[in-house]
Order: C-alpha cells, then structure tokens, then sequence
C-alpha cells in the first residue's frame, strides 16, 4: 500500500522536509558571482546571506506545498495538543532562577497580556531576581493580586543604594467571562501596608481603562502618602479624577517636574466642581505652586486667569490646559462674565509667554475651554463655525481656513461626530460673539 503525505505522522514528515532543506543547503552556493543589477561590471556580491539561504534551501517545498501538501488539511481530529499559555513566563523564572548574573543586568521590563493571579505570582517571581532594575512596565493587576510583602520588595532600596524609579501600570478592559471569574475577584490591597513605600520612585504611569478593578483616587490616595514623583502621566482612564491626581501631585509639589492627565476613552469624561475637588483647594492655584514644574498637559473641570498669573514658573515647550468652564462661574453661558473671564485667560496667558520669552525660555500655550480651542500666541481660535455659516447666511467669518485640531474639550471621545473644525482670527471670534454667531 502506498503511503500519501496526509497519512504520514507529522513527525515523520517534518523530519523528512528537514532533511531535505539540509540538502538543499549543503548544494547550494556560498558566494555569487555574475553581472549585478543592470550594470555589465562583473561583481562579487559576497557570501550568501543566512537568510537568503534558508529560504533558497526550501524553495522546492514551498512549491510542493502549494501544488501537494494541501491535502494533509483534513477533519479535525480527537487529538488533543495543549500549549502552554504561560510558557514564556515559566521559561524566564527558570532562566532568572537559573542565572541571577543574567537578571541582573535587566535594566527595563514590560510585562503585556498577563492578567490573572497565576501570572502575576510569576511577574514577581520574575521581578525578585532583578536586582538591578530601573523601570517597571506591568498589568495593572499586580496592583491586586500581588501582596505588600511582593510590592515592597520590588519598591524598596537595594543595598547598593539603587531602587525602581519608574513605574507604569498598564490596564485594558477584559471579556466578560473573566471578569466574572471569582479568582479574578480578589484584592489584597498591598497599599494599606505602611512596608510599601513609594519614596524612591521617580515616574509613575497609569495608562488605560479597565472594567475589573480599575486604578482610582483611592489607590492614588494611598500612594500619595509615600510618594515625591518627579513625573506623572496619567492617561486614558476614566477612574482616576482631578481629586486624585491633584493628591498626588500636591504630595510631590516640591520635586514634580512633569504633569499629564488626559483622560481620552470613549466613555468621555466629566469633572467634578473645582473648588470642591481636592479638599476645596483651588486647582488653578495648586498647579501654579509646583515651583520646579516644566512639562504641563492636564485636563480640569474649570480653568481662569490665575493659572497663568505666576511668571515665576519653569514652564516650557507646548503647555495644553483642558477645561469644561471657568472658575467661580462654572459652566460657560452667553454672558458678559464669560467673555470678561475667557479674554482675561487670554491676555494673562500672553503676558506669561512674553515672561519667558524675556528669559530665553520658548512656551506655548494651548487651551480648550468647552467646544473652543485657543492659540493665544498665534491669536487663533478653532471651532466648528458651521452654525455660524448657516445664521450670517455665509457672510461670517470673513477669513477662515480649515484646522486639524478636534473638540477634545466638548467631547473627550474618539471618533468624534462633530464637523470638521475651521480657524479664525481672535478678531473674527470677537465679531461672531458680538453679532451671535457664535457661543461658549
């Protein structure tokens, strides 16, 4: 009886296309010799790269599969394979168990995918032979399942004096079969613990959102009481507010140089009051006390004059402020006190860039007040003036151009609805409030 290429055992078979392509390798040439390009100079290209004989050796199987091993794709059979889903993880345990000169030497570590309780036992298992370890990229989850005895081991200073100095916690959202797991459920609150301290640590990251325990205020609460950051970034999450981000950064207000918050996510986002986040203090006011702070991209519920009132501040680069009102007045109405207020913004942002200007220092200042977007150093204002168009019969603006900017302050969501926006002189915008072409 003669045997087919499907009903071949695979081992079989894979060993005969090995030894094949072994053939093909051993007979093929090492070096190549003849005309190059287009040219009619005679050249030695060198030797054959390995690449390029690896896959000259299997071109003849290449052309096999394609006309013969097509048929080994049959019915499923009852065979069971099992892989193992963790094989990565266990591998490096063993290899850092194993060799603790070679984890050593790892200097930065990201851990992506491993989200349940095993795996987070096997992430510290990884961590604690990383004696020399700066930076820390994990799932958020190690933040539950992982007990305070695992997080002040990883947080605390070694005795070389060196200790992790960034830190980033990744979360995304799961299906809903896990979640609903009881496994997945557990939370051992390893920041109530006075052992974990975060005083060592430089940078901190929180990106992402999560429907399984998400990182919130408290969390950042409890972290704020250890914790002189010299950078925060927290970015699209919906759990974190303003109370927990100011808490932070007011911990660290005398070593912060850099501040992110951008809550992008497809749930939007919403503020609470400004006087009444934080413990009543005045965000505006909070911000502008952080004497070494120079990176600025944040997100408040209300904004005024105030936040670009101290030109003792080291800002620099491109600072962004999104907000949904302004201070003491809230949300913005069509009134005399908004206007007052959103030119005051303005004027004091200008007085502020001209400061640093003067110190050699080059700031620009963006902001997003509702549905508008400012650029006071350019004097342009962005908004959707299609409403505007249709009410001055197409007479206003005069001048526009179209802008890539988007209504990030309106929304907060990706894949936004609203009609492309366009950009106007602060003059126009002036024109176009006065006559009601447009609002905030």
């Amino acid at each position: 009886m003669t045997a087919t290429l499907a009903s071949l055992p695979c081992e079989l078979l894979t060993s005969i296309l090995e030894t094949a392509a072994s053939f093909n390798a051993r007979d093929l040439q090492q070096y190549t010799y003849g005309l190059h390009s287009a040219t009619n100079d005679r050249t030695l290209r060198g030797h054959v790269a390995p690449d390029a004989s690896r896959w000259l050796s299997t071109k003849a199987i290449r052309w096999i599969q394609s006309r013969e091993l097509h048929s080994i794709v049959g019915l499923p059979s009852s065979d069971v394979v099992y892989r193992d889903s963790y094989c990565s993880l266990r591998k490096t345990v063993n290899l850092f168990t194993r060799h603790p000169a070679l984890a050593s030497s790892v200097r930065r570590i990201f851990f992506d995918g491993f989200y349940d309780t095993e795996t987070s036992a096997m992430i510290f298992d990884i961590l604690q032979h990383c004696s020399g370890l700066e930076s820390a990229s994990l799932p958020w989850t190690t933040l539950r399942y992982g007990n305070s005895h695992k997080w002040e081991m990883l947080l605390r200073p070694r005795d070389d004096g060196t200790a992790l100095s960034s830190l980033e916690l990744l979360a995304v959202d799961l299906k809903q079969s896990q979640i609903t797991e009881v496994a997945r459920q557990m939370d051992r609150r390893p920041l109530d613990s006075a052992q974990v301290s975060f005083n060592q640590l430089k940078r901190l990251k929180l990106s992402g959102s999560s429907n399984l325990m998400p990182i919130n205020d408290d969390d950042l609460v409890s972290i704020s009481q250890t914790a002189r950051l010299h950078e925060i970034h927290i970015t699209g999450t919906t759990a974190v507010t303003t109370k927990g981000l100011i808490g932070l950064a007011c911990a660290s207000q005398d070593t912060l140089r850099v501040l992110e918050h951008s809550p992008l996510s497809d749930d939007g986002f919403k503020h609470p009051d400004a006087l009444s986040a934080g413990d009543g203090k005045h965000l505006c006011e909070e911000i502008i006390n952080c004497p070494r702070l120079s990176s600025l991209s944040i997100s408040l519920p209300t904004m005024c004059s105030t936040l670009f009132s101290q030109h003792s501040v080291r800002w620099t680069g491109d600072v962004q402020i999104r907000a949904a009102g302004v201070c003491s007045l809230g949300s913005l109405k069509q009134s005399v006190e908004a206007r007052r207020a959103v030119f005051d913004i303005l004027a004091q942002s200008r007085l502020l860039m001209e400061a640093q200007e003067a110190k050699g220092i080059d700031l620009g200042i963006e902001f997003f007040i509702d549905h508008l977007i400012f650029e006071p150093w350019k004097s342009l204002v962005h908004a959707d003036m299609s409403i505007g168009r249709f009410l001055s019969d197409g007479s206003w603006p005069l001048r526009q151009s179209w802008s890539t900017k988007g209504p990030y302050g309106q929304t907060g969501q990706y894949g936004k609805d609203e009609q492309p926006y366009s950009c106007i002189s602060e003059a126009e915008f002036v024109d176009g409030l006065r006559k009601g072409y447009i609002s905030f």
